[in-house]
């Protein structure tokens, strides 16, 4: 995966492997607690093993990599983005293979928590 996101002209510029616990992930997902109907499932995903948290650059770097990325379904990518890594590497909603953040005001905020927070 990071070799196809370096083959796509994103630079690496931070990464790190974290063991999240519930209260971590609870805590990045929030956001999304009432709203994304597998948050329950994605907390218990996310919680149960070993993360690699990137930090990707390149111009308009959050819109370019959520192209990317491609759709939140991996089903859904796979029709309509079959290059993309959620297509590839995702196999459900869940364990979709990557999160990618949604806006670009927050790709900061999210580098932060795990490179300087955490």
């Amino acid at each position: 995966m990071i070799d196809m996101i370096l083959q796509c002209g994103f630079e690496v510029s931070a990464a790190e492997m974290f063991h999240l616990s519930r209260p971590q992930v609870e805590e990045f997902y929030d956001v999304y607690k009432g709203v994304l109907p597998e948050y329950l499932p994605l907390v218990e995903h996310m919680s149960n093993g070993p993360c690699i948290i990137l930090e990707v650059r390149q111009e308009n770097a959050v819109a370019m990599f959520r192209d990317f990325v491609g759709p939140y379904d991996p089903e859904i990518a796979n029709h309509l983005k079959a290059d993309t890594l959620r297509a590839k590497f995702g196999v459900n909603r869940v364990k979709n293979g990557v999160h990618c953040t949604d806006l670009p005001e927050d790709g900061g905020l999210e580098c932060q928590y795990f490179f300087d927070i955490m």
